[in-house]
């Protein structure tokens, strides 16, 4: 009989953990699965460059089914897990059709999300890096920025075009804006109206020095590097509030900018909150060998996770209570560590064994500023300049997944020296709040059961809803819409699946409105918010009506 794993994330600690488990998989009969929203691992600490331009996004990925042969990989949203039952629902497809998926073993590897609630505007107009359609939204957005730059007569709006802030610090923000800023230098030439002198590049740190993580002296030397590059580093102050042509930092001072990316505010994703487990500092907190407390069956890495590690002494106490607890960070390092330690650790359950405490002594940390310089803490060794940006492009070359993947991006990184950045800029459609679709008479819109999280207004035609008697008899409720009928904004509200089958009676054209901005614009509206109020509980199917 075999044993059903289900991996839910494909980043670094999910990837890595099918990977690691496909040597057992025939040992020890296993059923390999791995759920993820898109079907590629993406190497998150190459995004900057792939925004930059440096690296093609193709080349930054790779297909998960490339890179685990054996693993079942299924392109799906997670929407549940019922421990009990040990079950994951799912949805997917263009329906949106839920399936429901058992487990014995569940690995949570969904990450983390930026929250950008945390600074007011931030969420409207801020842009961060976390996968590959933001690099790429990213690169169109600072092309288009020296585009209009280019041609404008308006001195202050140019000056805004050409003003670009990163919230944040750490590693990600350092090499966003070293990546951004030798991206925008290396463009410049192309565009005769944009002087380099015109260019502000504007690093924000709430800290009282950039790459806390690093020593102190690689810090000072990164900032000094920053500076000599052109990069603006304001230190101890912060992001108050985020506007649609400015930025309003906490000491009340303004910069005027049509370009805030943020690197800050990770929280839980809705995985990890839908649990009904208390989060701790945000994440899953988990024992020393990747297991939820108290489920046995349930583990989780990476990002997603609060790792405990081995307790160390303060200032040489040897008392046990003076030891202080530490957690894994969320670096790459880590989550392809933690991944082969709870892969063999399922081994371990799946034989009956005690599993093992995870432990790991990180090798260093390294950071890209951009222009060819680095800074890099390896095993003790402090290297900075050249040197550490040569290692820090070893050392991710190391770590990526196949070698048809490193030839790629080590010929991207060739030609890059050689070759003059690309300008274009590959526009994509935009996901609208609102699209049309056309239905043939005899098609089935929903079937029960499917998810309809959106808000739909007949334009023309006629569709008809059916919704079967249930087991204590009766008749079927059944209603037709005609242009002007609407229906589902019961169902985005009580997150209810479609009770019936909606068929279209005439060829229709039907209007739909997602389901965030339909509540955003109820919201919004006291009179939208009282006609929906008002509507008579027979509009409805019986398991849509009020008590």
């Amino acid at each position: 009989m075999s044993v059903r794993i289900l991996i839910l994330g494909g980043g670094f600690a999910g990837a890595f953990t099918a990977r690691h488990l496909l040597p057992f998989r025939r040992r020890h009969q296993l059923d390999i699965e791995l759920i993820n929203a898109t079907n590629y691992f993406v190497f998150q600490p190459l995004l900057p460059e792939v925004a930059s331009g440096t690296i093609s996004a193709p080349d930054a990925v790779t297909p998960l089914r490339v890179m685990l042969p054996g693993v079942k990989v299924r392109m799906a949203e997670v929407k549940s897990v019922d421990r009990v039952n040990r079950k994951v629902r799912v949805v997917q497809g263009s329906k949106r059709v839920p399936i429901d998926i058992a487990y014995d073993h569940l690995v949570i590897t969904s990450g983390q999300r930026t929250n950008l609630s945390l600074i007011p505007g931030m969420r409207e107009h801020g842009l961060t890096l976390r996968d590959l359609a933001d690099a790429h939204h990213l690169r169109n957005h600072v092309i288009q920025c020296l585009e209009h730059a280019d041609v404008t007569t308006n001195k202050k709006l140019k000056q805004r075009l050409l003003t670009f802030v990163v919230a944040g610090g750490g590693f990600s923000g350092v090499e966003t804006i070293g990546e951004m800023m030798e991206m925008i230098r290396r463009m410049s030439r192309f565009y005769p109206n944009v002087a380099v002198e015109e260019i502000k590049a504007i690093l924000v740190q709430r800290g009282d020095r950039i790459l806390p993580e690093l020593p102190e002296k690689l810090g000072h030397y990164a900032l000094r590097a920053l500076q000599k590059n052109g990069i603006e580093v304001l230190l101890k102050k912060g992001i108050a509030s985020v506007f649609s042509g400015s930025v309003l930092l906490d000491d009340d001072s303004r910069l005027e900018t049509a370009t805030v990316i943020s690197t800050i505010g990770n929280e839980a994703g809705n995985l990890a909150r839908s649990l009904g487990i208390p989060l701790v500092r945000g994440k899953l907190e988990v024992n020393p060998g990747l297991q939820l407390s108290g489920h046995e069956d349930v583990w989780a890495a990476g990002d997603v996770a609060l790792v405990p590690l081995p307790a160390t002494r303060q200032n040489g106490d040897s008392n046990a209570d003076a030891q202080a607890q530490q957690y894994a960070p969320p670096t790459a390092q880590f989550a392809v560590r933690q991944a082969r330690c709870l892969a063999q650790n399922l081994i371990l359950s799946i034989t009956g064994k005690p599993v093992r405490d995870f432990s790991y002594q990180p090798k260093g940390a390294l950071a890209s500023l951009g222009n060819y310089r680095g800074v890099a803490d390896v095993m003790g060794i402090r290297i900075a300049g050249l040197p550490a940006w040569v290692l820090w492009r070893g050392f991710y070359i190391a770590m990526l997944p196949g070698f048809a993947t490193r030839l790629r991006i080590a010929l991207n990184w060739f030609f890059d020296y050689f070759l003059p950045r690309n300008t274009v800029q590959i526009k994509t459609d935009v996901d609208s709040g609102t699209r049309h679709i056309r239905v043939a008479a005899g098609d089935v819109l929903f079937d029960p059961g499917q998810i309809a999280d959106g808000f739909y207004v007949v334009m023309e035609g006629a569709l008809e809803l059916r919704v079967a008697a249930g087991p204590e008899g009766g008749e079927d409720f059944v209603r037709l819409y005609r242009a002007g009928d609407h229906w589902g904004e019961r169902l985005i509200h009580t997150d209810q699946y479609m009770p019936g089958r909606l068929l279209a009676v005439e060829d229709s054209r039907v209007l739909v409105l997602n389901g965030r901005d339909f509540i955003s614009l109820r919201q919004s509206l006291p009179m939208l918010e009282s006609y929906f109020n008002s509507l008579p509980e027979a509009h409805y199917a019986p398991s849509l009506r009020r008590s």
